[in-house]
């Protein structure tokens, strides 16, 4: 009998060692994140935020003679749901948890997809530790577009983290090797939708990767967010975009009201499908 609690025991170690380690593919990969994460300010006191309200004002040449991208979004950091709005286009966007939808929605991007972009954007140290994130090796590297020597760790998800998202996306992070702060990242989108917006011709699975650098991170509360980031190709020869993100702020008020759907509003139905697989 003894010696069958003493084998159920190390069967149960066995199995939470091997969860554990799923994330990580080494032991080096999660010592590198875990110290991204506290140089970020921590992950329990980010994790016990209520709210986050952040302003979003992209500028780029590809966005037509507008050229600028601006949005207003606060999120409930319990449940992830949100709202926006779009003020010069006077636009809305809500998500409840289970979908999304606009009012007066004039972005070519599906607002599926787009409900969490800047969300993913300004938390992604954090967003590691989501259950199904995984992590790749680690290798250290001098890259052109930083400063310093940096830590590159792929990010990968064994299944869609959220409506609009797709499992294929993926997130190649670069981690200052001095201060462990997240210097910028390789990504890459692969929402059918949005792959069918941007022309993405059907033999590719992912538009990207493109570059984001994070020029200036800021101290918000003791938690550090991007507020400056650049996009660009990435052997840096060409720029598609700017991002100021600014008036963060963090456990203001979450207005339930928006979360009940209106009679005019335009719920997207759109699924992580392209259009010639329907």
């Amino acid at each position: 009998m003894k010696t069958l609690i003493l084998s159920l025991v190390f069967g149960f170690l066995v199995i939470g060692n091997s969860f554990s380690q799923e994330k990580y593919a080494s032991s080096e990969t999660k010592e590198v994140i875990e110290k991204m994460i506290k140089a970020h300010g921590g992950y329990d006191q980010w994790k016990s935020l209520k709210t986050l309200s952040f302003t979003n004002s992209m500028y780029s040449e590809s966005l037509g003679f507008v050229r600028f991208w601006v949005s207003d979004q606060t999120v409930d950091m319990q449940t992830r749901r949100s709202y926006q709005y779009w003020p010069l286009f006077g636009s809305e966007m809500t998500y409840d948890g289970n979908e999304v939808w606009t009012k007066n929605w004039q972005s070519g991007n599906p607002p599926n997809h787009q409900h969490s972009v800047y969300y993913y954007y300004v938390n992604l140290p954090w967003l590691t530790q989501d259950k199904n994130v995984v992590l790749g090796e680690v290798s250290k590297l001098k890259h052109p577009a930083f400063k310093n020597e940096v830590f590159k760790i792929k990010m990968s998800f064994t299944k869609s983290p959220t409506l609009g998202k797709s499992a294929k996306d993926t997130f190649t992070l670069y981690i200052d090797k001095e201060t462990y702060i997240l210097s910028g990242y390789e990504y890459t989108v692969s929402y059918g939708p949005l792959l069918d917006v941007l022309n993405v011709p059907e033999t590719q699975e992912s538009f990207g990767p493109m570059l984001r650098i994070n020029t200036y991170t800021g101290d918000i509360n003791g938690l550090k967010f991007p507020m400056l980031m650049t996009t660009k190709s990435l052997d840096l020869k060409q720029q598609y975009g700017d991002h100021a993100i600014y008036d963060y702020k963090i456990n203001g008020t979450f207005d339930e009201q928006k979360m009940i759907k209106p009679e005019n509003a335009v719920v997207d139905t759109s699924v992580d499908k392209r259009k010639s697989s329907n």
